[in-house]
């Protein structure tokens, strides 16, 4: 009776409707971490944001989809310090998105120690990359240097996910071919 009964939850159990669940899991990076792991670190303050839109952008989100990727922002930040990359007086960073899946948000006028990626379009940064705000006179836990003055070139980097795509595709268009090719009846 007892297996019968445990049969039965069992099965009503798993005729419950399931609704996906996201959540966000961080590790606890120490600076230097944080540091290593990011292409720009910096300071500064957001002075604009801009919605764009409901897909998602960068060289990864172009070639795989990424739930969650809908409210991204990209955020302008004034830099007043710099600890990595070639970073200039003025800063973009894309944000936003879910907060389920690792997303960032800054407010207008906060000031932020930002550690950011570069994936060959844009930089970006998540609620993992270690990001910390800032008081307006607050120091950040590294050392800064003073940021470019003028307007940086962004290196171009091949956004690699979408060579491999593509080559992916190229490889089965071809095997497909020749196995069409071997399989068709020659006519003489």
């Amino acid at each position: 009776m007892k297996l019968l009964l445990a049969a039965a939850m069992a099965i009503g159990l798993a005729s419950l409707p399931v609704q996906q669940a996201l959540a966000c899991s961080c590790m606890e990076a120490m600076i230097e971490n944080s540091v290593a792991m990011a292409d720009a670190v910096f300071t500064g303050t957001v002075i604009d944001q801009q919605s764009v839109g409901l897909e998602p952008v960068g060289a990864i989100a172009a070639t795989v989809p990424m739930p969650g990727g809908m409210g991204q922002v990209v955020y302008t930040f004034v830099v007043d310090g710099v600890a990595k990359g070639d970073i200039g007086t003025q800063a973009s960073v894309l944000g936003g998105g879910d907060g389920g899946m690792c997303g960032m948000s800054f407010g207008m006028g906060e000031r932020w120690l930002v550690f950011a990626a570069w994936d060959g379009v844009n930089y970006s940064t998540g609620s993992c990359s270690g990001n910390m705000p800032l008081g307006t006179d607050e120091d950040p836990p590294l050392p800064l240097s003073a940021p470019i003055a003028g307007e940086i070139e962004q290196p171009f980097e091949i956004p690699w996910t979408a060579v491999t795509v593509l080559a992916l595709i190229l490889v089965v268009v071809a095997v497909s071919a020749f196995a069409f090719r071997r399989s068709s009846p020659t006519v003489s």
